[in-house]
C-alpha cells in the first residue's frame, strides 16, 4: 500500500517529507478494517473520468493535507459577516475589520439541482490565492444523513467531478478543499476552497469567476463510493475584492539545487507569500524523473519573520514553473493556515536573501 500511495502523492506534488508522513497515516488507517473510511475524505478532487483505486488513494492523500492545514479551525455557528466568514476558514484570533472588508466580499449567489441549492456566500483573497465559502442545503429542510464527522470536525465528502473555480486566463496552483457542519441545528453543510492561482498576467482581483460542482459524494461503511446528491451547479461572478498585497524588493541571486536562479518578484498580503523566480536550466522531461525534478526547481527555503522573533516556514508551497528558452520561470505562493498582520512582519528571507518589510 506504501508504494501505491506514494504514486498517488507524486501526482499531488507534494514534498517529499509530505509525501512520506502522509503514506504512513494512510497505510496505518488502511491496514485496520473499517477504518479508511473514517480518516479520508476529499480535498482536491480530480476533474471528470471515473474514479480508480489510485484516484480514490490520491483524494484520501490530499484530504489528510487538508485537515493538516486546516486542522480542524472552523467556528461554530451560522455565518453572519465577513469576519465571520474569515475565522471560520482561517481560524486564530480576529482579523482586523479594515482589511477583512478589503479582501473580502460577499457574494450570494446560487445554483439549484435535484431539490439541492448550493450558495457561494463569500470569496477572500489576494492577487495570487482566494478561499471561496459556498454552503450547501437541501431544499425540503431535512438534513443530509448518513455522514459522520470526523474527529476532527471535518465531513467524509467530495465533488465526484471536481469543484473547480476557472478565471479566463488563470490557472490553478494548488490548494485543498474540505466540507463541515457550523450549525448542526439547521440542515446545511459549509464547503471551503483554498486555492492558489497562477498569475502571469496581474491579479484575480475584477475578474470573473465561472465554478462548476458536480455530484456531491461520500464513503460508505465499506470504503466505497456512494452520492448524497446528484446533479451540476453551476454560478458566476465577479471576485470584487482588493487586493492588499505588498511588494517587496526583488533581483536577488538563489543558488537552486546547484543551479543559478534570480529573484524576479516578492508579494506579501495577509493572506499568502508569492515569489517569482528565474532558474538557469530547464527540467528533465524523463517521466520516471519528472517527480524528483519538480522539486528540485522548487527547493528554494521562503521565511516570513515576525518582529516577536517567531517565524513561519513557508517553503512547501503550492508551486508552477514554465520553460523559456534554456530557462525555466518559477512562482510559488504560500496560503497562511491563519490571517497575517503585516504590520506584526519584520522580514521575509527567500533562499538565503532577507528582504525587510518597507
Amino acid at each position: 500500500m506504501n508504494d501505491e500511495l506514494r504514486r498517488a502523492l507524486d501526482d499531488l506534488r507534494f514534498s517529499d517529507d509530505e509525501k512520506a508522513r502522509l503514506a504512513r497515516s494512510l497505510a496505518a488507517a488502511c491496514e485496520k478494517p473499517g477504518r479508511l473510511e473514517k480518516r479520508a475524505f476529499a480535498a482536491s478532487a480530480q476533474h471528470g473520468g471515473k474514479r480508480t483505486r489510485r484516484t480514490i488513494v490520491a483524494i484520501a492523500a490530499a484530504a489528510c493535507l487538508t485537515a493538516a492545514i486546516c486542522g480542524g479551525a472552523y467556528a461554530s455557528g451560522a455565518l453572519s459577516s465577513m469576519e465571520d466568514v474569515f475565522d471560520d476558514v482561517f481560524g486564530g484570533p480576529p482579523a482586523q475589520t479594515e482589511v477583512i472588508d478589503k479582501i473580502g466580499h460577499p457574494l450570494g449567489v446560487s445554483a439549484t439541482a435535484n431539490g439541492v441549492t448550493i450558495t457561494a456566500e463569500a470569496i477572500i483573497g489576494d492577487a495570487r490565492s482566494y478561499a471561496l465559502v459556498f454552503r450547501v442545503e437541501k431544499d425540503d429542510g431535512t438534513a443530509f444523513e448518513g455522514i459522520e464527522p470526523l474527529e476532527n470536525g471535518l465531513l467524509p465528502l467530495w465533488f465526484e467531478n471536481g469543484s473547480t473555480l476557472h478565471v479566463p486566463g488563470f490557472t490553478g496552483s494548488g490548494g485543498s478543499s474540505s466540507f463541515h457542519d457550523p450549525d448542526p441545528a439547521d440542515n446545511a453543510l459549509r464547503f471551503v476552497q483554498r486555492m492558489t492561482v497562477n498569475t502571469s498576467d496581474g491579479t484575480i482581483a475584477g475578474k470573473t469567476a465561472h465554478v462548476e460542482l458536480s455530484d456531491l459524494c461520500t464513503l460508505d461503511p465499506e470504503g466505497g463510493r456512494r452520492i448524497v446528491a446528484e446533479g451540476t451547479w453551476k454560478m458566476k461572478f465577479t471576485i470584487d475584492y482588493e487586493d492588499t498585497s505588498v511588494a517587496l524588493p526583488a533581483g536577488q541571486t538563489l543558488d537552486v539545487d546547484g543551479m543559478d536562479a534570480t529573484v524576479e518578484a516578492i508579494s506579501l498580503s495577509p493572506l499568502s507569500l508569492a515569489v517569482d523566480y528565474t532558474v538557469q536550466g530547464t527540467i528533465e522531461q524523463d517521466p520516471a524523473a519528472r517527480s524528483k525534478e519538480l522539486d528540485r526547481f522548487r527547493d528554494v527555503k521562503m521565511t516570513v519573520h515576525l518582529k516577536d522573533g517567531t517565524s513561519i516556514d513557508a517553503s512547501n508551497a503550492a508551486g508552477s514553473m514554465r520553460e523559456q528558452g534554456s530557462a525555466t520561470a518559477c512562482s510559488k505562493t504560500f496560503m497562511f493556515d491563519t490571517f497575517l498582520n503585516l504590520d506584526e512582519v519584520a522580514s521575509v528571507t527567500v533562499g538565503k536573501a532577507e528582504v525587510a518589510l518597507p
